[in-house]
């Protein structure tokens, strides 16, 4: 009977895993797309999930004066299912009313939104987590705290492959949540049934009734949107791998958003233009051009007034093409080719040669978006360039007057750019252009317009003055710092530099809060045990490997969204592993083997520089090297989870006291892990040196256990 009543509790662990992982990545997409972020939104989501769900294991060791009733967990399953469309109805209704529509919300109100938005979902996650370990230790009379822990990450795994190789590709936000709701009500309903708990069933099946209802009706989606787009008609939306596209209706015009920032709207001549004929007068008769981005703005069309011969236009999400097929006329000219896929990876299989090359991007905010601000990518695009072919890249909205901010990513793009081309030229307009060839450049835009007989509406000598253009470039010009850091793949300080500008509108610095954190944490370290804080390490060089690898993958092969979640499935596969393996494989699960462990990931860490180089230097294959990817996550983690497995056989104390500490600080270190690596140390350091940094981190937790390993000997 108890063994029966073990095996109906992990059925309960696992859907709570499930549940975790798949609300975890739907919501990290969410903030994201509300809160028009990037990786730092990210960092910061994902720290306070970590931090909150830790505060939640913490608390979870009041669990043992809770009545061990049997519908429990039957309740507890049915609130983990329900509050994940709670959150997210809450977000985005809310959204508008607590900040100004329309406006950029800060780090510190994103912080704030999510950890209030978040602390229910988390904080009873991590709760349970501690109730399911001392009530099933109880019940097999023994600390069952690493089974409980190798359950959860089975059914995170389940969790990970469901939403992403079915529910993400084929439902809504919504869809997706009402299936995980009813997989989590049909777990409770046979908890409820084996324990005879009728009232219970009776909830359970009327929850489901409405879960059904709300899945079939597949009203949700459309109309929480419109509360993010207050005054205009929603003519399509989708969550696709990449992030949210909505396209809109206001006054006979259609605006096109991609994760609720404005991309274009009809009717805009004006950066279109801009984008295209500063690089396009720069040579007579241009034959073929390469556009990466923003297609279906209009930008082909301005490019089609050159009489060119082709036009090679790459968007890596498939999506965008769609809707621009669907709402626009951009592409219909047949001299248009339209490549789905990663530019990186184009232009270094092409075979065609190009005039000039349009790279039409938003800033380098993102970590996927410095790809195309690399010395790298730049030495790339030159070899499939004619001989003096025109390369034009923008950056930052043109203003009078460029802060200290601005003005070092200026340098750092226009520097980058010398490396590679003899000419570099800054022309001024609704954004900054970089023009790069080899040959001269000439600032005369409009003189050259005329001489070229361009039909424009606004890049003309009525509205633009060349002397006043000329003026401007040469200021921005002479304001270059001519030491500035090259930009690279592995070091991207134009993203850094770029987290700086965007956070200088709000006047937020993150390091004195990462500091602030750490320093807290330390003291938090200082009541724990040796292995606590070996645990702590642990977590914190996990997460930090993890995003590496994620970041990794993206500056070789594109976008890590649909990566992500193989990466997040392989890591708790290999969490749930290695946690088997400390129960049934290791033998005497002593402080040593935990040290081993230790200084085994800290190897790991060391030795990712060394895969890296060899993949970017000799590994062309995107599937090969997501191969090689996820094997090195599911390593990290299978010893991640080993060595919580040890911990909580050479920790001393009752089930719920030991899950509580050594679950909690394994997710604060991977909050901080998180946080520090994403919004600070990738962007200033690089990938290379975090993964020293985590190797170091995680060998001092080894080296801590070792000093005090005596201790643990004699007290056995």
């Amino acid at each position: 009977m108890e063994n029966r009543r073990v095996k109906d509790l992990a059925w309960a662990v696992a859907a709570l895993g499930m549940t975790a992982l798949a609300t975890q990545i739907i919501l990290l997409r969410e903030f994201v797309s509300v809160f028009q972020g990037n990786e730092l939104v990210i960092g910061v989501v994902l720290a306070g999930w970590m931090m909150l769900t830790g505060a939640g294991a913490f608390l979870g060791r009041f669990s043992v004066h809770l009545s061990p009733r049997r519908s429990v967990p039957a309740a507890a399953l049915v609130c983990s299912g329900m509050l994940p469309p709670a959150t997210v109805l809450l977000l985005r209704t809310t959204r508008n009313f607590v900040f100004t529509a329309g406006s950029m919300v800060g780090i510190l109100q994103a912080l704030s939104a999510s950890l209030v938005l978040l602390a229910p979902f988390c904080l009873l996650s991590g709760f349970l987590f501690t109730f399911f370990v001392h009530l099933i230790s109880s019940i097999a009379g023994e600390n069952r705290t690493a089974s409980v822990y190798a359950w959860e990450s089975l059914g995170s795994t389940a969790g990970g492959v469901i939403l992403t190789f079915a529910l993400a590709a084929f439902l809504e936000t919504f869809q997706t949540l009402f299936v995980l709701l009813l997989i989590d009500l049909g777990v409770a309903l046979f908890l409820a049934w084996r324990t005879r708990a009728a009232l219970t069933a009776t909830a359970v099946l009327i929850v489901m009734g409405g879960a059904i209802t709300a899945l079939l009706t597949d009203r949700a989606d459309t109309w929480t949107r419109t509360f993010l787009f207050p005054g205009q008609e929603i003519a399509y939306f989708s969550d696709t791998p990449y992030g949210n596209l909505t396209v809109t209706r206001q006054g006979g015009e259609a605006c096109f958003f991609e994760n609720s920032m404005l991309m274009f709207s009809t009717n805009d001549v004006t950066p279109n233009e801009e984008t295209v004929h500063y690089c396009m007068v720069q040579r007579p008769s241009p034959r073929r051009v390469l556009l990466i981005g923003g297609g279906i703005s209009g930008t082909t069309t301005e490019i089609l007034k050159y009489g060119v011969q082709g036009v090679d236009y790459v968007e890596i999400n498939p999506w965008i093409i769609g809707i621009g097929r669907k709402f626009t006329r951009a592409l219909d000219d047949s001299r248009i080719s339209v490549i789905d896929g990663d530019a990186r990876v184009f232009v270094r299989t092409t075979a065609n040669r190009y005039d000039a090359a349009i790279i039409n991007l938003p800033d380098p905010a993102t970590a996927q978006l410095n790809r195309f601000y690399t010395l790298e990518f730049f030495g790339e695009l030159k070899h499939v360039l004619n001989e003096g072919a025109v390369v034009s890249i923008s950056l930052l909205p043109a203003a009078e007057y460029q802060g200290s901010e601005a003005r070092r990513l200026s340098s750092i793009l226009a520097m980058t750019l010398h490396h590679v081309f003899a000419n570099v030229l800054i022309v001024p307009g609704e954004r900054n252009y970089y023009l790069a060839s080899d040959r001269p450049l000439d600032i005369g835009i409009t003189r050259l317009i005329d001489e070229r007989a361009v039909s424009t509406v606004y890049v003309n000598h009525f509205y633009l003055d060349d002397r006043l253009i000329a003026q401007r470039s040469g200021e921005m010009t002479s304001a270059i710092d001519t030491s500035a850091v090259i930009n690279r793949d592995f070091t991207p300080v134009c993203y850094y530099r770029q987290l700086a500008y965007w956070l200088s509108y709000f006047g937020f610095s993150p390091g004195p809060w990462l500091a602030t954190a750490g320093f807290a944490l330390l003291l938090l370290l200082g009541r724990f045990s040796a292995v606590g804080a070996g645990i702590f390490a642990g977590g914190f060089a996990a997460s930090s490997v993890e995003i590496v690898l994620l970041v990794s993958f993206q500056v070789l092969c594109g976008s890590m969204f649909q990566m992500t979640g193989i990466v997040i499935t392989a890591f708790m596969g290999g969490l749930a592993a290695g946690a088997l393996l400390a129960r049934t494989v290791v033998r005497r699960p002593g402080i040593d083997s935990f040290i081993l462990v230790q200084f085994a990931l800290s190897v790991i860490c060391l030795l990712i520089p060394v895969l890296l180089l060899w993949l970017q230097t000799m590994i062309s294959s995107p599937l090969l090297v997501q191969c090689m990817i996820t094997a090195v996550a599911f390593a990290a983690a299978v010893l991640t989870g080993t060595g919580f497995g040890i911990a909580t056989r050479v920790r001393r104390g009752g089930p719920s006291a030991v899950a509580s500490e050594l679950y909690g600080l394994d997710l604060f270190g991977s909050a901080l892990g998180a946080l520090f690596v994403s919004v600070y140390a990738i962007p200033l350091f690089g990938l290379m040196s975090v993964s020293l940094l985590a190797g170091v981190v995680s060998a001092g937790g080894g080296l801590l256990c070792l000093l005090v390993r005596r201790s643990y000997l004699t007290s056995v």
